[in-house]
């Protein structure tokens, strides 16, 4: 018997994570015994309190579509003795699925785990500057085609944030990457219906018909990075500072203390917002971790740690 995959892809800050936790709660409904792989370029991941109690394994501080490509064998190794109804699989924001997808259709893991559904979701209110290339460098098009190109569903993201006018362009576009018959679902805060996200999509049928590209991993600018010992700040402090983070930075998140709010906050910053949420358990320390182009942490420390001191 094989194991339900589903795999979940999408550019930094699409809301990845978001339809995640749907499908976790969803799973949890039903109950189905859910095993979770969760992949983040940096060497922490900030959002672990989303996951207590889930049966996950991390693959941290590389990308399973080719640094960490063997972990994501060893991994799937291990789940294949795993007592788990499905399997769900999210990359990183810059990782090609299509590299994912080789290693489950592997005749090592063909036997052991059949892929039901590619899911790429799409953040709608910054996809047009993406693509821009006075706003983006070809690496980050490429990714973001390559992404959407080989997806069984679209989740059109964050359609509260994008104008009617500019929604409609979004979707032109991406109907223009699809496969035939591939549909297009628009959310905001992923909310979709479960039927439609837990629907089997893939083929194996269509194997035949798969684009192979040898030289596909295009992201090699774009890295990590990793502020520790972040100082307490107050709201309008930190506010100030994401503001003037150069435009190279594509996604933040982290853990951080305010002066005027006891407690640590988890932190996001995408699509030109910056979100704080209380977390549960405390960390050992405030840490800011920002993913994005040629970035300098040297200089971004620094400039944090000015705007505490006030200097």
């Amino acid at each position: 018997m094989t194991l339900p995959v589903y795999m979940i892809s999408g550019f930094l800050g699409s809301g990845k994570t978001t339809t995640l936790l749907h499908m976790i709660k969803e799973s949890k409904r039903r109950g189905l015994k859910t095993g979770i792989i969760l992949n983040e370029l940096g060497e922490k991941n900030v959002e672990a309190d989303y996951f207590e109690g889930q049966h996950i394994k991390q693959l941290l501080n590389g990308c399973i579509c080719c640094s960490i490509q063997d972990d994501l064998k060893e991994t799937l190794r291990s789940f294949k003795d795993e007592d788990i109804d499905l399997l769900l699989i999210e990359g990183t924001g810059v990782a090609n699925p299509r590299d994912i997808e080789d290693a489950l259709l592997s005749l090592e893991f063909i036997e052991c785990f059949d892929l039901y559904s590619m899911i790429s979701v799409v953040d709608g209110s910054s996809f047009l500057e993406f693509q821009n290339i006075f706003s983006s460098n070809k690496e980050v098009r490429k990714l973001l085609h390559e992404q959407i190109s080989c997806a069984t569903m679209v989740i059109l993201n964050k359609v509260d944030l994008t104008k009617p006018g500019v929604l409609s362009k979004v979707e032109k576009k991406i109907n223009g990457m699809l496969k035939q018959d591939v549909p297009v679902f628009q959310t905001s805060f992923g909310e979709i219906d479960s039927e439609e996200l837990f629907e089997k999509r893939y083929m194996r049928s269509n194997l035949n018909s798969r684009q192979t590209d040898p030289h596909r991993h295009n992201h090699s600018t774009i890295r990590s990075i990793k502020i520790e010992d972040v100082p307490t700040l107050n709201r309008i402090q930190l506010n100030k500072w994401v503001e003037n983070l150069p435009k190279e930075v594509l996604r933040g998140k982290g853990i951080v203390e305010f002066k005027e709010t006891p407690g640590q906050f988890l932190i996001q910053f995408s699509s030109g917002k910056l979100r704080f949420e209380r977390i549960k358990s405390r960390e050992e320390s405030n840490v800011i971790i920002l993913i994005g182009d040629g970035l300098n942490v040297e200089q971004l420390n620094t400039s944090l740690q000015e705007l505490a001191t006030g200097s």
